[in-house]
């Protein structure tokens, strides 16, 4: 799966959550809303943020 914001891969880790029960590495993550606003409309809830994304995000709101 793609990243709804970057369209990279996005690393997800669900295939192997159903697979063998590990964590997703997104399950210890917070997702600003202002970040997760950043997705649109019609990808929402389909695809996860990749850890790119959600670190640009922080390192964007340290400058």
């Amino acid at each position: 799966m793609n990243c709804p914001i970057c369209n990279q891969p996005n690393e997800c880790g669900i295939p192997a959550v159903q697979e063998n029960g590990a964590d997703c590495w997104c399950f210890h993550e917070n997702f600003p809303k202002e970040l997760l606003q950043q997705i649109p409309t019609n990808k929402r809830g389909k695809a996860c943020i990749c850890k790119r994304c959600l670190l640009a995000n922080e390192d964007s709101l340290k400058t």
